[in-house]
């Protein structure tokens, strides 16, 4: 029985069952990159297995008002009350952490871009302080590291604010006002290149139904501590605050969603002069245009423009259109996709008639042929238009395999017990091995050929003392002491991951405790490939 249980459901929040809206598909980042979907967790389906693990009161400090983090409707409830305390009593966390699918946690990597939508629900009894308040994080696990970026609700003087922050170098990527923000559903996304020094990057952006609020990016900035980066949502806060603003209060989320980024297919050009048009014309009068010139239209409202697209499969598609505007004001146009309203597009100035800029946009295609057609909503007419390019990811990608799963308390032990006495294990219970040297947990791990593949090990320790262990396979000690430190309570896992080698069959995983004070408690191991 798989005992990492759903927490109940409660009854009806402040808003009700409401779920947000859904978020559009991810917008192309680039010509070259695919969105692949990764995680779609669903409340009512997927509960609190949703996430790599749960941090709802660890201290135990109001066992009255648990459990507070809740699924309500389809949607993620985190109550937060004034008597709440977490390990460090000088603030308050009610949060969860990181993304599970299957049987797997999905691991954030450097090197690699992810971006996360979700919908949140922030009441106006969750208030922007003068210390912080954090309502998304990103980490690297471990009790003792510092946030890497947070996404926090942040008084600027008098006026309350939502932030972005990157704490390695210390900058606000964005902020705006939090008043116009709070009781209804906002639509967040965030983008993030996960890269050491200046190899990270970072995109957020807020709408509010079809209004962007802010879409602010940087880059050349650090998102990386050490071992990985996970997300971590909820209530998170200072009791330093000197505003008066803490009280009771909620947060709820919903329609979470990670994608990794991938290589696409190169993006398919369309050159304006072989498009249909209005009138006009072809023009080669100004500099650094694509083939044989660009379209200058009538100056009139209704002139268009309109190309024939081919796609390889129905989907979404990165539509990308490359002009000019040499004028003061915009040259807004209409954007038709097979003679559906579409969107609007600004075309705002750019420098000079010879600066040419790309005014983007994400629009369903059918299979086989489309008609992109834009129309000119006032009397100065378009932009000089010069070519449009279309960018189709094909095929998605499938996530790796699900690793081969293998609960400790049917491994063979020595000097300890299964015990289910805490929180967020997996399978009948758990490992707790006597405080004694030499204590032991041995799996037999199956494999269909040699290989070199990973080691996960979940595991929690607490104390405050690392509980180092021996790690051996197949009788070789591949790792001497590796630490397992504490993990602020017992009832918070995490993950240990490294790379072993196997022989085809049967093999041996044993984990061995190298101090008196015995290994800390073990959940499960996984073979086989992070997800």
């Amino acid at each position: 029985m798989r005992r990492r249980t759903l927490i109940a459901a409660t009854g009806a929040a402040a808003v009700g069952a409401t779920v947000g809206p859904l978020l559009a598909t991810p917008r192309t980042a680039s010509a070259a990159t695919v969105w692949q979907p990764r995680w779609a967790p669903e409340a009512t389906v997927d509960g609190l297995l949703a996430f790599e693990g749960v941090e709802d009161d660890r201290a135990n400090s109001h066992p009255a008002g648990q459990p507070h983090i809740t699924v309500d409707g389809n949607n993620y409830r985190f109550t937060m009350h004034t008597v709440d305390r977490d390990t460090m009593t000088d603030r308050q966390r009610q949060e969860v952490k990181g993304m599970h699918v299957g049987e797997a946690d999905i691991i954030v990597l450097p090197g690699e871009t992810w971006r996360w939508t979700w919908s949140m629900f922030i009441p106006s009894t969750l208030k922007a302080t003068t210390s912080f308040t954090h309502i998304m994080q990103m980490k690297a696990p471990g009790t003792d590291s510092l946030p890497i970026v947070t996404q926090s609700l942040q008084r600027s003087g008098s006026t309350p604010r939502i932030q972005l922050h990157a704490i390695n170098n210390d900058v606000i990527v964005g902020q705006t006002n939090l008043a116009p923000l709070q009781n209804k559903w906002i639509d967040v996304e965030f983008e993030m290149t996960i890269g050491d020094g200046t190899r990270g990057a970072i995109r957020w952006a807020l709408h509010d139904g079809a209004t962007t609020v802010i879409d602010v990016t940087k880059t050349g900035i650090d998102t990386f501590l050490t071992d990985r980066v996970r997300p971590k949502w909820g209530i998170y806060r200072s009791l330093g605050d000197t505003s008066g603003s803490l009280q009771e209060t909620y947060l709820l989320l919903t329609k979470l969603r990670a994608y990794k980024a991938a290589a696409g297919a190169p993006p398919v050009r369309y050159e304006a002069e072989s498009a249909a048009r209005s009138g006009g014309t072809v023009d080669t009068n100004h500099a650094n245009f694509s083939g044989t010139g660009f379209v200058n239209t009538e100056n009139a409202v209704g002139a268009w423009v309109e190309w024939t697209v081919d796609a390889a499969a129905a989907g979404a598609a990165g539509l990308s259109f490359h002009h000019a505007n040499g004028t003061t004001p915009g040259r807004p146009m209409t954007l038709v996709v097979n003679g559906a309203t579409a969107t609007t597009l600004p075309f705002n100035p750019t420098a000079d008639w010879d600066t040419w800029a790309d005014a983007t946009f994400t629009a369903k295609l059918s299979a086989g042929g489309n008609t992109v057609r834009l129309v000119a909503t006032t009397a100065n007419g378009a932009p000089n238009l010069d070519y449009l390019e279309v960018s189709q990811g094909g095929a998605v990608q499938p996530p790796p395999p699900q690793p081969d799963v293998y609960e400790a308390e049917n491994a063979t032990i020595s000097q300890g017990v299964v015990e289910s006495n805490h929180k967020w294990f997996y399978g009948a219970g758990f490992v707790n091995l006597d405080n004694v040297t030499g204590s032991s947990v041995r799996f037999t791990v199956d494999s269909p050929a040699a290989r070199s593949t990973m080691l996960t090990i979940r595991y929690a320790n607490g104390t405050t003392t690392d509980r180092p262990m021996d790690i051996a396979v197949n009788g070789v000690t591949v790792r001497k002491g590796q630490s397992f430190p504490g993990t602020a309570t017992w009832d918070s896992w995490e993950l240990l991951i490294m790379p072993v080698t196997l022989v085809a069959g049967t093999n041996t995983v044993t984990l061995t405790a190298t101090t008196a004070n015995g290994g800390p408690n073990l959940d499960r191991i996984l073979v086989g490939a992070v997800s």
